[in-house]
């Protein structure tokens, strides 16, 4: 059946399996909606005290139950404490931001697993702002953890968190924080102790059978092995409350609770009578949910650490998982890789975009050079045309003046007293070239005279040549000067009073 969530607990002698899962969009414990309780044996040597010592047996056995289990969504493994470290620390009060600095301190200090092996979590149980601030502090070897990690993922399962088996009982079992417990987990061959003060568990003992008559049922006719061996785990726990209380003069033990078999629950009944402790009671855990108190009815003594997992997961309780900083890493490794693909996922479709609008752009470029091409010509033909207009009108404006000028140089060919012939006229703006032919120079002489009447200013001989036949070839140049007063009607002086421009002898 679909679940959300597996919770593994690993023990010497089985693996212990919890499944759950959550009603969507619902935090809250009794929303669960289906649970299940499983246990693994494996075999006796894979795992001692915490170590893998076969990883291959563990990854077949997990491998079989994940063909049976399906995909999960979070993975959550309780390991023992044996290979471990956790211990609560009251510090002066530090602010957030400089915790993880301090605490990586307070580690290097008070662990001594090698600092590049070394792999820790803690939680703030309590804090007083600029006073002191209280901490659970667990670590444990980083070999270790990931050879779990390994071990899960070889069998198809993806590890969210880690955590202590005895944290999470000392969270879930709801030991109050001014309180001193001792706590018995009878296994089949084995027994372990633990003293709890508040929700920590302060002190671990493991005691384990020599004659391997433990993991007979306790009756009265079992034997004597099986007395003599029950009488040495009694010494056992009374020497070692003895020490613990001789080190710690405020140890305030009262209560003791038990959970596993009968001989947990004849230990203890002994050490109460012996007035060691006051109280004694079976391990219950608190705000169990009614779907899931049946299946741990009929599990008692081996399924409060994945129930109690299981608890403080659904009410998402903080607590430690010492698989956070290599999950952040793993995270922030996957967040890179996927902004680095999708960058190249950008880049690609960016190209070829790129590549579709180049090959729709690249005939309106050349079309575009094309029409410029052809505006630059119809600038330079616009610009000629305007010149060609401006020149018109000039010619426009002073076509009657030109028209009057040459027509008064056309009737000087027939001047009183003079035999001209006027060959060529060419004139251009404000100047006038001419070219001719006269019977002598007189007329030449006279013919300037009528020019200068005329406006004509600056006239100058450019030729002037006698041929043989005694006729005189010329040419001058003139510029038009303003016009003075009309000299139609005035008498010209004979040609010695102004001068003789050609000299004697003409």
């Amino acid at each position: 059946m679909p679940n959300d969530s597996v919770v593994f607990e690993m023990t010497d002698e089985e693996i212990r399996v919890f499944c759950f899962a959550v009603h969507p969009g619902r935090k809250q414990a009794r929303n669960f909606k289906a649970v299940t309780l499983e246990r693994i044996p494996i075999p006796s040597g894979v795992i001692e005290q915490g170590n893998v010592r076969n990883e291959l047996v563990l990854i077949d056995s997990l491998s079989i139950y994940a063909q049976h289990l399906g995909e999960r969504q979070k993975v959550y493994l309780a390991i023992p404490l044996q290979q471990g470290f956790i211990r609560a620390y009251t510090l002066p009060w530090i602010p957030k931001r400089d915790r993880k600095s301090a605490i990586a301190l307070l580690v290097d200090e008070e662990i001594s697993i090698e600092r590049s092996d070394v792999i820790y979590d803690f939680l703030v149980l309590s804090e007083v702002k600029h006073e002191r601030l209280q901490i659970l502090l667990g670590a444990t070897r980083q070999s270790l953890m990931e050879r779990y990690v390994f071990i899960f993922a070889r069998a198809g399962f993806k590890v969210t968190g880690v955590d202590f088996a005895f944290s999470i009982l000392g969270q879930s079992l709801g030991f109050a924080s001014n309180e001193d417990v001792l706590y018995l987990q009878g296994e089949s061959d084995s027994l372990q102790m633990v003293l709890f003060r508040g929700a920590v568990p302060e002190n671990v003992r493991s005691l384990h059978s020599l004659q391997g008559a433990f993991a007979l049922p306790l009756t009265a006719g079992k034997g004597e092995s099986a007395n003599e061996g029950m009488e040495e785990w009694a010494i056992e726990i009374r020497r070692f409350l003895l020490y613990y209380r001789t080190q710690h003069q405020n140890l305030n033990l009262q209560r003791l609770v038990w959970s596993g078999d009968d001989r947990a629950e004849f230990l203890a009944q002994g050490l109460l009578a012996s007035n060691h402790v006051a109280v004694v009671e079976q391990a219950k855990l608190r705000n169990v949910p009614d779907c899931w108190r049946q299946v741990l009815e009929g599990n008692k003594g081996w399924c409060e650490v994945v129930v109690g997992y299981g608890l403080r997961i659904s009410a998402q309780r903080p607590g430690l998982n010492l698989w956070r900083q290599p999950k952040l890493v793993e995270t922030v490794q996957r967040r890179y890789r996927g902004m680095a693909l999708l960058n190249c996922v950008i880049f690609m479709v960016g190209t070829v975009i790129w590549l579709a609008l180049y090959q729709i752009v690249l005939p309106l470029q050349q079309e575009v050079q094309q029409i410029s091409q052809q505006g630059a010509k119809l600038e330079e033909q616009v610009k000629h045309q305007q010149d060609l207009v401006t020149a018109w009108n000039k010619v426009t404006i002073h076509a009657e003046r030109i028209g009057d000028s040459m027509a008064q140089i056309q009737a000087m060919q027939v001047l009183p007293g003079t035999d001209l012939k006027l060959e060529q006229v060419i004139c251009k703006q404000a100047s006038m070239s001419l070219r001719g032919r006269a019977k002598d120079a007189r007329s030449v002489e006279t013919l300037i005279r009528a020019l200068r009447a005329q406006g004509w200013e600056q006239i100058a001989l450019s030729s002037y040549k006698l041929t043989s036949l005694n006729t005189v070839e010329f040419s001058l140049s003139a510029q038009r000067g303003r016009v003075g007063v009309e000299r139609t009607n005035r008498i010209e002086k004979p040609l010695e009073d102004e001068g003789n421009p050609l000299g004697e002898g003409g």
